[in-house]
């Protein structure tokens, strides 16, 4: 383990792009949590711990870094079945974020698996249970949210999946040792988005074929569902009960995509960033 995270903290220090979002960084002296690409200033090897997975950085108490922004660490690619199944249930599981009846029995049943079977796969392969991940991604979609977007502080709390303000308040003092309003206050100089719509970033890891992408999706477009153009990719959404329009474009910032989604779609946003992700 510690020439594994020898080399991890090598590829930290040299910012290798290809290593964003297949581990994170935490740092002792600060008790923040980074990706590694972060632009901050490297710290010593002894005080950096190594982690798989944000969910388990948080666990020890690690806050999210403000700069590099955790919450945007495109995901893994991990190669074996076991460990491809356990990201499979982490996307899930994140993809239910906003969900706050979720269970970790209807996991189960999409899996077609036991409970007891997914809880152990997750804890082993992670290093986290599946309640503890729910949380972060819980919270690393509210940080998102409350830093790219105009919303109220109760709605972002609504499409987080959390019941109620007061669990949320709870939630993200305990975790991240402020209240939300702070980071609102934090994030003031981030231009908002449009009042009929919401702006998001989707982080992804280098090297991308954007122009080629987006040329398969033209020659692939369902009428009257999608459009694709020069600039970025279109397309109406239903999930449930909700419908609505999504729009993908790059912006000149490498390692980001910019979605703008319909307001009507906020009580979906994980399970929408979840299937731009795959897509």
């Amino acid at each position: 383990m510690s020439a594994e995270n020898d080399a991890r903290y090598s590829a930290y220090a040299a910012r290798d792009e290809r290593f964003d979002g297949v581990f994170f960084v935490g740092v002792t002296s600060t008790g923040i949590y980074c990706r590694p690409i972060c632009p901050a200033r490297t710290p010593r090897r002894a005080n950096c711990r190594f982690f798989d997975h944000a969910a388990a950085a948080e666990r020890e108490r690690f806050r999210p870094c403000l700069r590099c922004r955790p919450e945007l660490a495109p995901g893994s690619a991990p190669v074996d079945d076991r460990r491809w199944l356990a990201t499979t249930i982490a996307d899930h599981i994140g993809a239910q974020a906003a969900t706050a009846h979720w269970t970790l029995e209807d996991a189960a049943r999409h899996f077609g698996r036991s409970s007891r079977q997914l809880r152990r796969i997750v804890e082993h392969e992670l290093g986290v249970t599946p309640i503890q991940l729910l949380q972060t991604r819980r919270l690393l979609l509210a940080k998102q949210l409350l830093t790219d977007t105009h919303l109220t502080v109760g709605t972002v709390a609504h499409a987080s999946g959390y019941r109620s303000l007061r669990r949320f308040n709870d939630a993200f003092v305990t975790h991240y040792g402020m209240p939300p309003t702070r980071l609102r206050c934090v994030a003031g100089t981030h231009k908002p988005s449009p009042r009929d719509s919401l702006q998001l970033q989707l982080g992804y890891r280098e090297p991308l074929a954007w122009d080629q992408l987006l040329e398969f999706l033209r020659a692939r477009a369902i009428r009257g569902v999608e459009a694709v153009d020069h600039a970025g990719y279109s397309r109406t959404v239903r999930l449930g009960d909700v419908t609505g329009w999504v729009r993908v474009t790059r912006p000149t910032a490498r390692g980001t995509l910019r979605v703008e989604l319909a307001m009507s779609l906020a009580p979906v946003i994980p399970q929408v960033l979840t299937r731009l992700r795959n897509l």
